[in-house]
């Protein structure tokens, strides 16, 4: 069991390093190609749309992680069933996403930016569903292979719009045409796995997942939507500018959250099988890969505090240094981040999900309003500190479930 996790988990972790490692790379070109208020925008409209994927999925993901490692028999019934819900949600983001947009007032290449972008719902959907599919049956190589296809075959083509001349606007129209082309292999793989794609809209099924899945849902949604409410506040507030100038570090705090995400990720199958079969084995599981996700913050931690300024001016050049305040806050973040992010894996696995969803909800919305009133006195430095206010916090209550959890029945 602990070879297969291992496995799984350094697979996970290299295809992340790799993928983000690209898509970072391609950041820092965009952040020195494009003015600091273009810049601005990209960063505003991807990080935007990017807190609706998790409304696309509606805790889908959560729901197979839990519920395909104890029934693997009813794989095509399942694939078949989320599928259908999977290109119903899609078409309702879209619209969802539009009509934000219009309520917040967007106009101009930001508008037709986010129109184009909210493309992505439906040709991401089946390439989570069918990689969500893979990795709960311990299998990672379909989304790992997917994820580093996109990741190559967007950089290239959103490198080609910016030698081209280009507006920002082109650079979502090549995001969503090279995950269009990733979507349609892994059409061609599902078919290979014997995953029937033949949709099918059932209402009994649609209760049935919104009865499970209404809490992972929300929890999933307010977790996308948490790392990004600083960028989104003060897009809003302080303008264009800040919102690059925030944006350009706050991407350090989205790549980091995917090691401890890979590691969730290899252990879910795992974690969901002995937690209704050996308490004791989890715990002790639970306890190892917790310190071992925390050791990987240290890193990372260490650059942002004592070498901020010489790695923002290496890496996005001199026009980013005002970041380097909120860089060094985000650094305190990243050990929390990573054990807290562990911790959600026991809960929402768990009965006691249910209770711990209003706490959750009161924590999103306290730092909501941190990152409204903190940037209005400190600038960006207050919207990092948001999130580290909001770490802190959610320390303790994760604790206090998991402690539940681990002594009671689940």
């Amino acid at each position: 069991m602990e070879k297969r996790i291992a496995k799984n988990g350094l697979y996970l972790i290299l295809s992340q390093v790799a993928g983000r490692t690209i898509g970072f790379a391609y950041f820092i070109f965009l952040a020195r190609s494009l003015t600091v208020e273009n810049f601005g925008i990209y960063a505003w409209v991807l990080g935007f749309v990017y807190n609706f994927l998790p409304v696309a999925d509606l805790g889908i993901e959560r729901y197979i992680l839990k519920n395909l490692p104890r029934h693997p028999d009813r794989s095509g019934e399942y694939f078949r069933d989320l599928l259908g819900l999977k290109i119903a949600l899609a078409g309702i983001t879209f619209l969802l996403t539009i009509a934000l947009g219009l309520v917040l007032g967007l106009s101009g290449e930001k508008l037709v930016s986010l129109l184009i972008f909210s493309l992505i719902f439906l040709p991401n959907n089946i390439i989570h569903l069918t990689a969500s599919f893979q990795n709960a049956r311990e299998e990672v190589i379909t989304g790992i292979a997917a994820n580093l296809f996109f990741s190559t075959l967007g950089a290239l083509m959103g490198a080609g719009a910016v030698f081209l001349g280009l507006g920002v606007t082109w650079l979502f129209i090549t995001y969503f045409a090279a995950l269009l082309i990733t979507a349609l292999g892994v059409i061609v793989r599902a078919q290979e796995l014997d995953l029937p794609l033949k949709p099918r809209f059932s209402p009994k099924t649609i209760r049935l997942v919104w009865r499970e899945c209404r809490f992972f849902a929300i929890l999933v949604i307010m977790g996308n939507f948490y790392l990004r409410i600083p960028l989104i506040t003060i897009g809003q507030t302080m303008g264009d500018y800040w919102a690059g100038i925030y944006g350009s570090v706050s991407k350090f705090l989205e790549a980091g959250i995917l090691i401890p995400q890979a590691v969730s990720l290899a252990v879910a199958p795992t974690f969901s099988r002995l937690l209704i079969q050996n308490k004791n084995q989890l715990k002790k599981i639970y306890r190892q890969i917790s310190l071992g996700v925390v050791l990987l913050s240290l890193l990372p931690l260490m650059i942002f505090l004592l070498a901020g300024e010489f790695f923002i001016n290496l890496v996005y050049g001199g026009r980013y240094l005002p970041a380097v305040p909120a860089l060094k806050i985000l650094g305190l973040v990243l050990p929390l981040l990573f054990f807290n992010f562990l911790a959600a894996n026991i809960i929402e696995n768990s009965k006691k999900v249910k209770g711990f969803t209003p706490w959750a909800i009161g924590h999103f919305v306290l730092v909501f309003l941190l990152a409204i009133i903190l940037p209005g006195r400190w600038g960006i430095a207050g919207g990092a500190a948001s999130l580290l206010i909001g770490e802190i916090i959610r320390l303790g209550l994760n604790q206090n479930f998991i402690n539940k959890i681990l002594k009671t029945s689940s």
